[in-house]
């Protein structure tokens, strides 16, 4: 025969006895509170019927007879909850057989209770079918009591029901009310069994439950356990390759100060220390993602200085951007200067430097752009914008989930996927919002949103002691240049070319934002090239710029910064060096300018 000729059975578990009995114990101990619920609804119907026909003191004895019973019952089933074990075990079977007597013992008690009760009723001769009937329900009550524990049901069930039937069938004129009475006690057996057997099969689905929901609990704390040696395992491996990532990087640059100027050679330096950094982003992103997923992560919101984070992440990929031959340019625009942006620093910077990373790995030629501002009252805004190859609706929701990446783009392109997935889990902690509006061809822009304050106070930043200006030419370091120019193409190309000549750009379009970048780092100058500055010609205005001048000297403190303005025409040229301004006259070549800014 073959498995389909094979006729269907349905496979039920192993039924337990220990466990049915157990349970049923445990169901008949909890209905004390209904039981003494439909003792006390029975007693007022009981005492009018005994006073038709019974003497006083028969009705105090058999009150009585009640107390007692009840004193005993209580004493009982404090004896047998004493024995008892958690709900997810199996008790031993010794516990269970002296359960079984103390709550059979209390059953027994009412059993003869009743009897006792039945056979004084049946002495009592005329309208004692009256009050047999309420021993009757009674009988029913003690049936339905029983009903939970099968071996009860059988022995003191059926004893229940035989002293009111015996006392009736002995009563005059109580035949057929005796007949009556059988009836409706093989009924309520017979409901008794039938609802036992539902209740076997509770029992034993109740415990299978909750043996699963220990073995559930002890897998979850098994995987855990293991989730956190991974994570422990991963930390170590990590710190490990890391370092030596690192001390690879440091030998890497140090080869590349002392490399010849052979295109070929300062070319694979290069790209061994883009390489080496990419690997120490992946471990770093993937151990995040872990530790995320396990629910580890931990965020510190504090009050953050947004506008220095978005310098040092341009800081970081100037190198990288100037490599590429792309355009890599800050963009402040007014913020208030009450309050702060209320998130993780580390996190924020990690997600803003995974952005800029994108943006300048896929896009070839252009430029990439940081862009901070205010969207709302409580919202501070960062974008970055590049003139990369772009995305259509599907490839942007494929962007945000882990382990993904997209086909068209990532050709050529190592990676995890799982930065953009790990900075949309670290924003949503913080509070804030990610997201992305891209076309295909044209570029993309991904934005981040994070909780502003007004009410915090932005930190103060330390003052950085640097080596000065002309000390650090010697050395062959760069200089630090802050651009202040309201024009965006040639705000380009006099950053391409500082940039190319070695010096690190900060960019700037108004004159607050460059007091603003002033105040947070050290500058060695700074080049104006706001077009033909003719306020200079006004009181009014030459006021303005003196005071601006002044600011911008006082926020140095180590050292006295070089202010140089272009000026297209030449205009104003003598005022400008009166206010301490050296004038540049355009066209200047990158010589000219490099030896402007070394003098």
């Amino acid at each position: 025969m073959s498995p389909h000729d094979q006729p269907l059975t349905t496979q039920f578990p192993a039924v337990d006895e220990a466990v049915i009995l157990d349970y049923g114990l445990r169901a008949q101990a909890r209905m004390l509170p209904y039981a003494l619920g439909f003792f006390g609804v029975g007693l007022p119907p009981y005492l009018w019927a005994a006073s038709y026909f019974m003497p006083p003191a028969f009705i105090v004895l058999s009150l009585t007879l009640f107390a007692v019973n009840w004193g005993f019952f209580h004493y009982l089933r404090a004896k047998s909850r004493a024995l008892l074990t958690p709900e997810d075990q199996v008790p031993p079977k010794a516990f269970l057989a002296r359960r079984m007597a103390y709550q059979g013992a209390s059953g027994a008690l009412w059993v003869v209770g009743l009897m006792i009760l039945s056979y004084v009723a049946a002495l009592s001769g005329h309208n004692a079918h009256i009050f047999l009937l309420i021993c009757a329900g009674a009988a029913v009550g003690i049936i339905f009591f029983c009903t939970p524990v099968l071996r009860f049901l059988l022995t003191l069930g059926p004893l229940a029901a035989a002293g009111p039937v015996i006392a009736l069938k002995s009563v005059p004129g109580g035949q057929d009310l005796s007949n009556l009475a059988i009836g409706g006690m093989a009924l309520a057996l017979a409901l008794g069994f039938i609802l036992n057997r539902h209740l076997r099969e509770h029992y034993q689905l109740a415990h299978d439950q909750l043996r699963l929901a220990r073995e559930r609990n002890a897998a979850v704390d098994t995987s855990e356990s293991l989730s956190a040696s991974k994570i422990a395992l991963m930390h170590t491996l990590s710190d490990e390759l890391r370092t030596g990532l690192k001390g690879l990087s440091a030998s890497l640059h140090t080869g590349l100060t002392q490399a010849s100027r052979a295109p070929a050679i300062r070319q694979h330096i290069y790209s061994a220390l883009n390489e080496a950094q990419h690997l120490e982003n992946m471990l770093v992103t993937t151990l995040d993602n872990d530790t995320a997923e396990q629910g580890l992560m931990q965020i510190t919101p504090e009050a953050l200085d947004i506008d220095a984070i978005c310098v040092r992440v341009i800081e970081d990929f100037s190198a990288q951007a100037t490599a590429k031959g792309l355009e890599l340019a800050l963009n402040l625009e007014a913020i208030p200067h009450k309050g702060a942006v209320m998130a993780d620093g580390a996190r924020v910077t990690q997600i803003l430097s995974h952005l800029v990373s994108n943006a300048l790995a896929y896009t070839a030629r252009g430029r990439v752009e940081l862009k901070v501002s205010m969207t709302a009252e409580d919202v501070l805004r960062v974008d970055v914008l590049d003139t990369g190859p772009g995305l259509d609706t599907d490839e942007l929701d494929q962007a945000f989930k882990a382990h993904t990446r997209i086909a068209r783009t990532a050709a050529g392109h190592s990676g995890a996927g799982l930065g953009l997935s790990l900075s949309k889990r670290l924003i949503a902690m913080m509070g804030g919002r990610i997201g992305a509006d891209s076309t295909v061809g044209l570029g993309s822009k991904f934005w981040v949103e994070l909780v502003y304050d007004r009410e915090a106070r932005r930190p103060v930043k330390p003052v950085e002691v640097i080596t000065p200006a002309e000390n650090r030419q010697g050395l062959g370091a760069s200089l630090r240049v802050l651009l202040l120019s309201n024009d965006s193409l040639r705000s380009a190309q006099l950053r391409d070319s500082l940039e190319r000549l070695g010096h690190k750009c900060l960019t700037s379009t108004t004159r607050e934002r460059a007091l603003s970048l002033a105040g947070k780092a050290q500058l060695d100058a700074c080049l104006i090239a706001t077009g033909p500055l003719n306020e200079v010609a006004d009181a009014d205005g030459r006021e303005t710029l003196e005071a601006f001048l002044y600011r911008l000297r006082t926020s140095q403190s180590e050292a006295a910064i070089q202010i140089l303005a272009l000026l297209p025409q030449g205009d104003h040229a003598d005022t400008l060096r009166d206010m301490g301004v050296k004038p540049l006259i355009l066209p200047q070549s990158e010589a000219d300018l490099n030896r402007a800014l070394s003098a």
